[in-house]
């Protein structure tokens, strides 16, 4: 692509992001003083790239930005980076450690960020292992973004594999009380003698991107429960904020 072809991609990119809704071919041309070849050429190219969608009327509709996190995970260096702050805080105000986590193509839980308290004793584990999404605090509530469809069948998978008939409707009441709480508690968790509290981090459409975790020894975790969940939900919703943010940092033309 020449510089002007790349100079162009990028005002369409800006101006599709500071419109409300779905744009024309002929906006774009008039806003953008374009050639309609040109116009119609980026057009394709944003539909192709994943960065918008053409409407059944014809029109344009923006999904995402570069960089922001989508669907196909390739983004989570970003998420991460943006929600760097607010983790920092968590950790800070909870006085345990606190994590970023995602689920991946497998529907299994990854931490993508991982931060400790300045305090002698203090849980940690190992990020670079996956977990099973209903077995952890974090994967309960990113289960919650999931469509009916898609829980139903992980759940039934889930208690196909552990050979417990019993987990599928655990699993689903668990997403359930979850997705009602606005946030999961687990005081018993995988690892004997840790606890975790998470809450969800929305995109600027109010999609489930994350979670935000913070977990501690469980007799520590119980005695101040209330105060670990409200940092974790308030954090999650700062998180959420950063990341409706960058949709519409935008320079002002």
């Amino acid at each position: 692509m020449s510089g002007r072809g790349a100079e162009r991609i990028l005002l369409l990119l800006e101006w599709m992001a500071r419109q409300e809704g779905a744009v024309s071919f002929s906006d774009a041309v008039a806003a953008l003083e374009l050639p309609k070849s040109s116009a119609l050429g980026l057009l394709r190219m944003l539909v192709d790239l994943g960065y918008a969608a053409r409407e059944d009327d014809g029109r344009y509709r923006l999904c995402r930005l570069p960089g922001e996190p989508d669907d196909t995970h390739q983004a989570w260096g970003t998420l991460a980076r943006l929600t760097d702050a607010v983790l920092h805080t968590a950790v800070r105000e909870a006085g345990e450690s606190g994590f970023l986590a995602v689920l991946d193509e497998d529907d299994r839980v990854r931490y993508i960020s991982k931060l400790m308290p300045e305090r002698e004793i203090r849980y940690d584990r190992d990020i670079t292992v996956s977990r099973r999404a209903h077995q952890v605090t974090s994967g309960i509530v990113l289960l919650t973004g999931l469509s009916a469809d898609r829980l139903a069948a992980y759940a039934t998978r889930a208690a196909e594999e552990a050979g417990n008939p019993d987990l599928r409707e655990a699993i689903l009441s668990k997403v359930e009380d979850a997705r009602t709480a606005g946030h999961a508690v687990n005081l018993r968790g995988v690892v004997e003698g840790a606890a975790g509290v998470a809450a969800p981090v929305l995109d600027a459409d109010g999609c489930v991107r994350a979670a935000l975790n913070i977990a501690g020894p469980a007799d520590r975790m119980a005695a101040n429960i209330d105060q670990v969940i409200a940092v974790t939900c308030e954090s999650a919703a700062q998180a959420t904020a950063a990341l409706t943010a960058f949709r519409h940092r935008l320079p002002t033309r």
